[in-house]
């Protein structure tokens, strides 16, 4: 973690004691007087020559540790593992543990690759009929580019990364180390539709859409909002689809996270939750449905209070039947999973089994994630932990008796060790299961180890061997 202030006493140093010099013989006796200095004793700058080289030698020996120690404190700074001397944002004086990057220090800025604490999403979209064969989209990467930028890069069937570039633009007015969140989705005339949230410089709330029939960006019904974000370093924002699985109701198609065949029907309401934090402790959450023009605020239980705004949220409400789950950090750094069944048509709401309003799973806790953890959930539930380590938890939804059992937790390793993020890193997840040559049932995720990296993650969820590789991103 982050350094803490030094601790010292506000009391004066005592006074130095007075010398008495005494001789065997008594109490009396003077302290040997020095010789005078004669004419053939050598000088140097008014010192003896013995002295000067004495004193001379003792700077230099001063200045080679001042230099070790500034050298080795910007090394580890790079990774947020150390707080330099030099602070980029006034916030992060105070609270190193929850900055990155340029933050911490302007010489920290990326010069290359992804942004310094770039945030990261991840938008799922196989057999989009723009590819084909090798070229099929896997899924679409969104990131901060070094220039600022927000950019996309593809996965493709050939295990191949296409784009990055300036064409692949998606924003050009985002904060530095602004979360990002997408959702991708079939609408009902068979398109597929890309929304992209981030956070903008003046602090507002902005969403992006384009179609797999056009290559722009237009702005989304969400900005007119004009809705503010907490003003700081690192926040919390998350999109998550509700309703069916991303625009496909044949729910029998897509297995329960336990991997069982699902056999309960898909919520029929269609559309779009986002959390966003609005100060330290407040999380915001807002609504849209499809076919309509404006995003609303929920009537009831529309703000969380006591939490963490510098975390990030995560989300499950495409599953089977009505019951939704977001993930979100409190003040102590553990995640609560809290559940929410929309069931107006029920009539049996209980102490236990409320209808129509969000409750914690208390039995859900997981404890000792880092401060400005972000989180991630597909078919895992991914996030960072206190000592800078990725690690992931097998939850099982069901509402209050929701629970994750701790002996399924992992952590994201390759041979040589646990692969630490940087502290504070933006983090997302995705898996697949498809009948592609070469392909499993892959689990990927995203986060930074270096600050002008993005590296991804993959094994298969039946537990083999985690491989990494950074993901080629364009300089210009």
């Amino acid at each position: 973690m982050s350094p803490s202030a030094g601790v010292g006493s506000n009391d004066p140093p005592p006074p130095f004691a007075e010398l008495a010099f005494h001789d065997k013989k008594g109490s009396d006796a003077r302290p040997p007087v020095e010789p005078p200095v004669t004419e053939q004793q050598p000088r140097i700058c008014g010192m003896r020559k013995r002295w000067f080289i004495v004193s001379l030698t003792a700077i230099m020996a001063c200045l080679i540790a001042v230099g070790l120690g500034v050298g080795l404190g910007l090394g580890l700074g790079r990774k947020g593992k150390d707080s330099p001397a030099t602070v980029g944002h006034p916030y992060c004086r105070n609270h190193p543990e929850l900055c990155i990057g340029g933050t911490l220090d302007p010489n920290f800025y990326s010069k290359k690759g992804a942004f310094n604490g770039s945030g990261i999403a991840v938008a799922g979209q196989a057999g989009d009929p723009l590819w084909e064969g090798e070229n099929t989209r896997m899924f679409t990467l969104y990131f901060q580019h070094w220039t600022g930028d927000l950019r996309s890069i593809k996965y493709t069937g050939g295990k191949k990364w296409i784009g990055g570039t300036k064409e692949q633009t998606v924003a050009t007015d985002a904060k530095s180390a602004t979360p990002i969140s997408t959702v991708a989705f079939k609408s009902q005339d068979n398109s597929s539709i890309f929304h992209v949230f981030y956070i903008s410089k003046d602090n507002i709330i902005k969403q992006v859409t384009q179609t797999n029939k056009s290559k722009e960006w237009t702005p989304g019904p969400l900005n007119k909002h004009n809705l503010r974000a907490f003003d700081s370093p690192s926040v919390g924002l998350q999109a998550c689809w509700k309703g069916n699985y991303y625009g496909e109701a044949d729910y029998s198609k897509f297995p329960t996270p336990s991997g069982n065949t699902n056999e309960v029907p898909l919520d029929a309401r269609l559309g779009i939750n986002i959390w966003f934090a609005t100060d330290e402790t407040t999380f915001q959450q807002y609504t849209w449905y499809e076919g309509k023009e404006e995003w609303l605020e929920p009537k009831n239980d529309a703000k969380r209070l006591g939490m963490n705004g510098h975390a990030g949220v995560g989300c499950y409400s495409w599953g089977p039947g009505t019951v939704q789950y977001f993930m979100i950090n409190n003040r102590y750094n553990g995640t609560e999973i809290w559940w929410k069944d929309t069931n107006w048509t029920s009539t049996d709401s209980s102490d236990a089994h409320v209808i129509n309003t969000w409750v914690n799973a208390t039995d859900a806790a997981i404890t000792g994630l880092h401060p400005a953890t972000s989180l991630g959930y597909t078919t895992y539930l991914f996030g960072q932990m206190a000592d800078n380590t990725v690690s992931g938890f097998n939850v099982t939804f069901s509402a209050e008796n929701s629970t994750v059992p701790r002996e399924d937790e992992f952590t994201i390793s390759t041979s040589s060790g646990p692969a630490k993020g940087l502290g504070g890193t933006h983090l997302t997840n995705t898996a697949f299961k498809l009948n592609v040559t070469g392909w499993k049932d892959n689990m990927f995720v995203f986060y930074q180890t270096e600050g002008d990296d993005i590296t991804v993650f993959t094994r298969s969820e039946r537990g083999s061997e985690w491989m990494n590789e950074s993901i080629p991103i364009p300089h210009d």
